[in-house]
């Protein structure tokens, strides 16, 4: 993921990097960072793009809700998150669709909410495309609901369908994290939607179709974990 940051002052700059590298894992991000507005709309004007952005209100020059309306005007349409120690600039907001405002400096908790939101935003625009009896399926995420290895093929259940497609479950496991944070790999041979996790009991998992699943020893902390997570996100 891409994520641009602009604000004029450093500090701030780099304080926003950190909890993205923080939160999403530093392999996972990319961050490019701009002083100005101005400077963020040269760049956009040439070509760059974000997934989303991290903006100042308050700046030199052309202000943080001038420079995204002008980022809209020209087609962006990534989330922005507005940088402000003035919670009634809330209003204008609205106008250029503004996805959260976070305070300066950033409360920890509001900032990892407002990130589990974004994240969860990216990857419900995500999908996952796979080649089934030489068509192109188009899944969504969300309608997956595990994946179990089967000799040198995977079989993909959704709710209606089975998909069986030639590749490695590490390779699925490797796509799915990276378009959602809802798959976990509970076996060598199955990668389950947390979503769709009924129960948890010893080494079986129920899943909300009936079906049980095994989870490997090595894997069960990381997966209660998971769930946890998953669970107290779900919740907000």
């Amino acid at each position: 993921m891409i994520f641009a940051v602009c604000d004029d002052e450093k500090i701030f700059r780099d304080e926003i990097i950190e909890a993205l590298n923080r939160y999403f894992g530093k392999l996972e991000v990319t961050c490019k960072e701009y002083e100005s507005g101005a400077s963020l709309l040269a760049a956009y004007e040439q070509g760059e793009d974000f997934q989303a952005l991290f903006l100042d209100i308050e700046m030199p020059g052309i202000d943080g809700m001038a420079t995204a309306n002008e980022l809209r005007t020209k087609g962006f349409a990534a989330p922005i998150l507005f940088l402000t120690s003035h919670t009634e600039m809330a209003m204008e907001g609205y106008e250029v669709a503004a996805f959260r405002f976070l305070g300066k400096p950033a409360n920890p908790e509001k900032m990892e909410r407002a990130l589990a939101d974004l994240r969860q935003e990216l990857c419900e625009k995500q999908k996952l495309i796979i080649r089934s009896d030489g068509e192109d399926i188009i899944l969504i995420p969300d309608d997956i609901c595990y994946v179990e290895a089967q000799n040198n093929s995977v079989m993909i259940k959704t709710a209606k369908k089975e998909y069986v497609i030639r590749k490695k479950i590490a390779d699925i496991e490797n796509e799915l994290s990276a378009i959602s944070e809802n798959f976990f790999r509970i076996h060598r041979g199955y990668i389950v939607n947390l979503a769709c996790v009924k129960k948890h009991v010893g080494n079986d998992i129920m899943m909300e179709s009936g079906e049980t699943l095994p989870l490997s020893r090595s894997a069960v902390n990381g997966f209660k974990q998971s769930l946890f997570k998953y669970v107290r996100n779900s919740a907000r």
